[in-house]
């Protein structure tokens, strides 16, 4: 079996030549084509609202694959591009940068594809695949180091790091002088740490970062590790939490107090694969949805968890705090996860075709006195507000009031961003959102972020059209957009960072 997989190898790499144009997967094509050439821009400045964010750092990352062969393509599954910029009174310096991770490095040195994706884990092939990379990582043809660093963007005592969940944050240098971006290496020094969160929480009151993770280098048994750092990224403590479910948890919430960790039944299980489906699937029918509340003042304190009724999956949380026995939270809820939704548009087994989970921000409320739990939806936020099928995601906080959400609105069939609304959560089951869309094939990149000028709030996030890409700044209630020229194609990323110090 060995001699066969490396007389494939060997085809592999000195009998074919890797192409992007003939790829027919959804998230290779058109806006989501990846970008092949690094490159820095200047911009000139002649905008009065971008020359009042003088001296300001804005960055999105996303998946960008650079070697590419038939197999199936996920969009989790791209190598890390960091798309920048750096404003001044009189002009903007744009670079685009792939995150060096040990894994682009491996494939760097080979030309081509090395690891295998995520999304080609389905089926007989799927198989196949899993076999063959598992022993070119045994004979030492690649690396253990199998992380992209796509996900998002940590600031942490005023350094840069990117982040992607399947292994530890990498560390990136910024020259502001002579405007570059650049990978200045992996956290390396912890050898009880597999992998961390691309979604840490930074605990302000206590100076401490809690950069946690979950096990997802063998899904053997279900983990929460709850890892403490100081400013100086000093490992303080650990704990491992056992799970009931051994899937992903994309990100955690937190209430100043509490750690709320979430145990959804997104699970993973190999057997899938000869079924024809990906390892990693969501249990809505027989699954066990539960939050556990963790004391991260007494960090060896039991865990009380409390179960809801529905099953449901959330990648992004937004907002939550204790309000006597009550833990209020704000998230984007998935009604259910079909993870191969980010392979191809359609799935078959996916009752709701193009809604796509149908995610929406929704209340949840624990109450800890009489262990109940509540999910409460605002009515407005259904498919009618829009009269088209769309997801709510992305969600970021506002600067000037603590009530007010802003979420990227997804077209659920093309997977763009269409627009952005703004929901004041105060009287959450009533309030009725401000919503901005975008016109004329104009779509949105990524997670935006607020920006305050002239006492003013802005989303500022790149965007995009037909021809060529901007840096803009909107303004949802007034409905009015602001752009900068980037005469270059910026894909759609994930996460972004803004950086005004």
């Amino acid at each position: 079996m060995y001699l066969l997989l490396l007389f494939g190898f060997i085809v592999n790499v000195f009998g074919n030549k890797c192409s992007l144009k003939k790829h027919s997967q959804f998230y290779l094509q058109n806006k989501f084509e990846p970008i092949l050439e690094e490159k820095t821009i200047e911009i000139t400045n002649d905008k009065e609202l971008f020359q009042k964010l003088d001296g300001s750092f804005f960055a999105q990352i996303g998946s960008n694959p650079k070697y590419i062969n038939n197999q199936d393509y996920h969009w989790f599954d791209g190598d890390g591009m960091i798309h920048a910029i750096l404003i001044n009174k009189t002009f903007a310096t744009y670079q685009n940068r792939w995150v060096q991770t040990k894994r682009l490095q491996t494939e760097n040195k080979w030309k081509r594809k090395m690891y295998a994706y995520f999304g080609e884990l389905r089926g007989i092939n799927g198989i196949f695949q899993a076999i063959k990379y598992s022993l070119f990582e045994k004979i030492g043809i690649t690396s253990k180091d199998k992380g992209t660093a796509n996900t998002a963007m940590l600031y942490w005592n005023k350094k840069l790091y990117a982040l992607q969940e399947g292994d530890k944050p990498y560390e990136m240098a910024i020259n502001y002088t002579e405007f570059n971006l650049s990978t200045k290496g992996r956290l390396n020094k912890y050898d009880n740490i597999f992998s961390t969160s691309a979604h840490p929480i930074i605990d302000n009151n206590r100076d401490l970062l809690y950069l946690y993770g979950y096990n997802n280098y063998d899904f053997s048994e279900g983990k929460f590790i709850f890892n403490v750092f100081n400013k100086e990224m000093e490992l303080l403590n650990q704990r491992n939490i056992s799970l009931l479910n051994n899937g992903m948890i994309h990100e955690a919430c937190f209430t100043g107090n509490k750690m709320i960790i979430p145990d959804l039944p997104l699970k993973y299980d190999t057997s899938k694969m000869i079924e024809g489906e990906l390892p990693l699937y969501f249990d809505k029918n027989n699954g066990t949805t539960r939050f556990g509340l963790f004391d991260v003042t007494n960090q060896n304190s039991p865990i009380d968890w409390y179960y809801f009724k529905e099953n449901f999956f959330i990648f992004h949380f937004i907002k939550s705090f204790e309000k006597g026995d009550f833990i209020i939270i704000y998230a984007c809820v998935m009604e259910t996860a079909y993870l191969s939704d980010f392979i191809e548009l359609d799935v078959e087994k996916n009752p709701s075709k193009r809604i796509r989970g149908k995610i929406r921000l929704k209340e949840l409320i624990i109450d800890t006195k009489k262990n109940i739990t509540y999910i409460n939806e605002n009515a407005i936020l259904q498919e009618t507000t829009l009269g088209f099928h769309y997801n709510l995601d992305f969600p970021v906080k506002s600067k000037m009031n603590p009530n007010d959400i802003y979420l990227s609105i997804f077209n659920a069939s093309s997977g763009y961003i269409v627009g952005y609304m703004k929901c004041n959560v105060k009287n959450f089951l009533y309030t009725i959102p401000d919503i901005y869309l975008f016109e004329n094939s104009h779509y949105g990149n990524s997670e935006p972020q607020v920006v305050t000028i002239d006492n003013k709030e802005y989303l500022l996030t790149f965007t995009n059209d037909d021809n060529q890409s901007y840096l803009s700044l909107i303004h949802i209630a007034n409905k009015t957009i602001e752009n900068l020229i980037i005469k270059e194609r910026i894909p759609p990323g994930f996460h972004s960072i803004y950086i005004s110090d």
